[in-house]
């Protein structure tokens, strides 16, 4: 598109909304961001009069793209008509794959129709009808067409005569990227090599801060598994532009990159290993993979490529020992888990069991679930597996209702994947990696969290691993002739020397003010505790039912208690309720079991708009969602959006423990007293005094 954001006409905007669904507030709240824009065009150093465009999306705007997203909706629907109506067929990558009309990458389109005339023509008219809605214009100019293999010259041609647009045998090259990778990889890549050294041969080394010399092809990585030797070449052009001083001076190299590359805490500067994070980046595309097994990509690529020895099926399957390392079974069902030969324990040895448990006699997980209950088949497990593996198994929360099973990241707490936790697993199973003592760990620890500049920092790590040009250092690598110190000519110039031991050093200090420590109370490190808030119990307005819920949790027995109070706009108790529970772990799984425990209340209540309050964020937010939730509360959670589903309306918020404490004192004194009930009207004797304070009002 020529101008994309410029000529986009707001009132077709707003009638894409209309047209999907969105709501009527929501599209003039959008509406007042577009037309409210105002201009000035500075003249010779001048600044002209303001003025109001009447068309046009603003550059740099962070919801720009998002509009033009809504834009380009218009297009993908003349062309999902068209192809309803039988006037475009699209094209197909494999025969077993699905059929592909057109594709969007911001303002880039692909179409594909028949290499005929009536086909061209149907292309032509539909990108006219978009142009006089919407107010884009095709830059047939910069456009191109390219042809299969089978297309006669003859329908090349008229074709390109009717569409105005010139004609490719294959583009080499597509938003940068090389359009095919044959045997000779190398030599693909090597024009994106180019480009970081040219990037990097530009900047500046006396302008730019050495915490910002690194550049990394992010996008290309995470479509291309990259050779090695195309990795060590880009880390090589990154440590010589690290460690060099001015432009054309080659500076000391004082390590290699790959120590660089160690985490911060573990002495290292938190760099990127290329190959590592690579393979990291295209560990993504897989789990997008086998979580989105629907989607147009998976659909193309399991058609295609898995069948075949494809480059671009191979950089994925490169990241195959990456995700078994990483992904972890969750169960529901049980009956695609293998007992034996899948990861589903968490936390322990990878979640697989040893090979002693090839030969069991139960094959799937769901052989060691009392189905009926929807519990662990607690003696079964006992009498075939080993005490650590049996407590290991019981941690696992299952669900009220069976699911499917499904594939969670363990290295994440939420279960997702992440780009850096699947590179911070490379980088633990590295065997070059090194375990640094605990002291060294906080002292770095330490040192990157004060509130100091940057090159300070970093100036403090090289003294921490004497990368410092010293006498005695220089001449250790033979670029001096002599150790000795230049200033007093006594000693040899070692880092103590340097700093402390030499005369013209112990002056420098000697002369220096004395140093008061109140003054350095502005170096500190970072500390973000949470701020106490102290707020009471709020009532519900009109007429609205409120049930608060807190978890009070024995580790040692692992034995938890969910306290639930439910209160009307009056504050009068309605029902108070607290459950016993066995074989709980964590205090996340105590606060989710109390969670359901108050949403199972809600739903016997039968009431509209009820609200449910809890103290834990982490719980509340899960509940908010409708997306999955793969931690290790998922089954919990599980419940929860299932019990929620049955509802109209029911709302999670989030209270301070302040304004919890009823909840928590059920909770708390059930758990002590190990006994649960469900009153109505009233709280037990031991919560009176709580439900009273609740209700006071402060004078004003």
């Amino acid at each position: 598109m020529s101008k994309a954001y410029d000529r986009v006409e707001w009132n077709f905007i707003k009638e894409v909304m209309n047209k999907m669904g969105f709501a009527r507030k929501w599209i003039d709240l959008i509406m007042k961001c577009i037309t409210t824009v105002s201009y000035t065009v500075l003249i010779n150093g001048s600044r002209g009069r303001i003025f109001n465009p009447y068309r046009g999306l603003r550059q740099g705007d962070p919801l720009s793209p998002f509009r033009f997203l809504i834009c380009s909706e218009g297009l993908s629907a003349l062309m999902r008509t068209a192809k309803k109506n039988g006037l475009i067929r699209g094209a197909r990558a494999s025969r077993r794959g699905p059929a592909i009309s057109y594709l969007l990458f911001a303002d880039d389109c692909m179409m594909f129709g028949e290499a005929t005339e009536k086909g061209a023509q149907v292309l032509k008219n539909l990108l006219h009808v978009y142009e006089r809605c919407s107010g884009q214009c095709v830059n047939f100019g910069k456009s191109v067409i390219f042809y299969s293999t089978n297309t006669i010259e003859e329908s090349k041609a008229a074709v390109g005569r009717l569409m105005g647009v010139r004609s490719v045998s294959s583009p080499k090259k597509y938003l940068g990227l090389p359009n095919m990778v044959g045997r000779r990889k190398k030599e693909a890549f090597q024009n994106l090599v180019d480009r970081i050294i040219s990037r990097i041969d530009s900047w500046s080394s006396r302008l730019l801060s050495q915490w910002g010399k690194e550049a990394i092809p992010t996008y290309a990585m995470s479509c291309f598994l990259f050779p090695r030797g195309v990795c060590e070449k880009i880390e090589n052009v990154l440590t010589r532009f690290w460690w060099q001083k001015g432009s054309g001076k080659r500076g000391i190299h004082w390590c290699q990159w790959k120590f660089l590359c160690k985490p911060k805490d573990e002495a290292g500067l938190g760099f990127r290993r290329m190959a590592h994070f690579n393979i990291s980046l295209l560990a993504k595309q897989g789990w997008r993979l086998l979580n989105f097994s629907s989607s147009l990509v998976a659909q193309v690529f399991k058609a295609k490529y898995f069948s075949d020895n494809d480059f671009l099926h191979r950089s994925i399957w490169a990241t195959k020992g990456t995700l078994e390392q990483g992904l972890l079974w969750k169960v529901g069902t049980g009956l695609n888990i293998s007992i034996s030969h899948d990861n589903w324990i968490p936390d322990y040895d990878n979640g697989r069991l040893p090979t002693s448990f090839v030969n069991l006699q139960c094959d799937k997980v769901a052989e060691l679930i009392c189905s009926n209950e929807r519990v662990w088949n607690k003696e079964l497990i006992e009498n075939t597996f080993p005490a650590d593996v049996v407590e290991s198994i019981l941690r696992i929360p299952l669900s009220m209702e069976p699911h499917d099973d499904f594939l969670a990241w363990s290295d994440e707490s939420s279960g997702v994947f992440f780009v850096r936790s699947s590179y911070k697993l490379l980088q633990r199973l590295d065997p070059t990696a090194y375990a640094l003592h605990n002291i060294y760990r906080d002292f770095y620890r330490k040192l990157w969290q004060i509130e100091i500049p940057s090159k300070m920092k970093i100036f403090i790590w090289k003294l921490s691993w004497n990368y410092i040009a010293s006498k005695v250092n220089m001449y250790n690598r033979q670029l001096v002739n002599n150790r000795l110190c230049p200033r007093c000519g006594g000693d040899e110039e070692t880092l103590n020397h340097l700093f402390r031991d030499c005369p013209v050093s112990a002056e420098i200090w000697r002369v220096l003010p004395e140093v008061n420590l109140t003054d350095l109370e502005g170096i500190k490190t970072k500390n973000f505790k949470n701020q106490r808030v102290n707020r009471k119990w709020r009532n519900p307005s009109d007429s609205k039912l409120k049930i608060n819920f807190d978890g009070a949790l024995d580790g040692r027995r692992k034995r938890s208690a969910s306290g639930v109070v439910v209160r009307d706009s009056s504050g009068n108790i309605l029902v108070s309720s607290a459950d016993i529970h066995e074989g709980v772990y964590t205090p996340f799984a105590a606060e989710a079991l109390a969670c359901r425990r108050a949403t199972q209340i809600a739903l016997n209540m039968k009431e509209e708009g009820m609200i449910i309050e809890g103290d834990l964020l982490t719980v509340i937010k899960k509940c908010q969602s409708t997306v999955q939730d793969k931690s290790q509360i998922n089954a919990y959670i599980y419940d929860i959006q299932n019990l929620k589903s049955k509802m109209r309306s029911l709302s999670y918020v989030f209270t301070p423990r302040s304004a919890n404490n009823l909840a928590h004192v059920i909770a708390v004194e059930s758990l002590r007293r190990e006994e649960g009930f469900y009153l109505l009207h009233r709280v037990p004797d031991f919560a009176e005094g709580q439900a009273r304070r609740d209700i006071e009002r402060e004078p004003d």
